[in-house]
């Protein structure tokens, strides 16, 4: 299986045309983003709107032309933290015309034998955006709600500590999502990264991933996960891609001067691994 990955596009559309030349050019069978597809928003009055109109007026038409040429490479799309969920139902919306598949807690099959499926959530962050936000194991982080907000249909609103509280934890999601298909033959596209590893690394020198990621990668060992989030830790760190146990774990990175993109080939044997910017990866 060859999957072309990148992560954290941030509504910048250029990258997104080429990601789908790197994925022509390697033959790619799947194209993954692994996380903020839509461009940042300040203003909350115009938010919905701005990433709405990027998908509209910008994605689905780059979408058109590459499955135009390209009909049987799948596209899966990952929201992150910095897209609004009402948003990205515009994104959902480009299922309906076949143009790719949504992939927030959904699970496809790749072939006849591997599933793909996908998870959003991030721990808390400081920023205010927190429709894909939840709590990782450990106490919650104290950072202020005063300026938290989530968004549902047409509407974005201020979220209460006590309601972000009683959302399932980032730990409870996995668990349910382990259950749609063999984690053991699933590639799990998650935008945080595991704690703790080359992918999560900060300049402050903190490491900010997910526990409960990481310790769901190690009970199940899945074989390929793909992560963004934490755009310059593989610059940070000196690596791409890591091992928890067997499974191989990537973040392709981000850097607005050059695109950065991996192009991943699973075997039942070995994963071999080609990054944009940063060459090939040892096995």
């Amino acid at each position: 299986m060859r999957i072309a990955c990148t992560a954290d596009l941030h509504g910048n559309i250029a990258d997104y045309r080429a990601l789908f030349e790197f994925a022509a050019q390697r033959q790619a069978q799947a194209v993954v983003v692994a996380g903020d597809l839509l461009p940042h928003t300040i203003r909350r009055d115009d938010a919905l709107e701005t990433q709405r109109r990027f998908v509209e007026r910008d994605l689905a038409p780059a979408l058109r032309a590459f499955r135009a040429h390209h009909p049987m490479v799948e596209v899966y799309l990952l929201p992150g933290n910095d897209d609004w969920a009402a948003a990205y139902a515009a994104v959902e919306e480009l299922a309906v015309e076949g143009l790719a598949h949504p992939l927030h807690e959904r699970v496809y099959r790749l072939n006849d034998d591997l599933w793909i499926a996908g998870y959003a959530c991030v721990p808390p962050t400081p920023f205010s955006i927190k429709d894909f936000e939840r709590r990782d194991e450990g106490s919650l982080l104290a950072f202020s709600f005063d300026h938290a907000f989530v968004s549902r249909g047409s509407v974005i609103r201020p979220l209460q500590r006590h309601e972000f509280e009683g959302l399932p934890s980032i730990a409870d999601d996995l668990a349910a999502l382990a259950g749609r298909s063999d984690p053991r033959r699933t590639v799990y596209v998650c935008h945080t990264p595991p704690v703790d590893t080359p992918l999560d690394l900060m300049p402050n020198g903190r490491h900010v991933g997910s526990r409960a990621l990481r310790t769901f990668i190690e009970h199940y060992q899945p074989p390929l996960t793909l992560h963004g989030h934490i755009h310059e830790a593989p610059a940070l760190s000196g690596a791409y891609a890591t091992r928890i146990g067997t499974t191989w774990c990537i973040n392709p990175g981000r850097d607005q001067r050059r695109f950065h993109g991996v192009l991943i080939e699973l075997t039942d044997s070995m994963v071999r691994m080609e990054h944009t910017v940063y060459g090939t990866q040892p096995e």
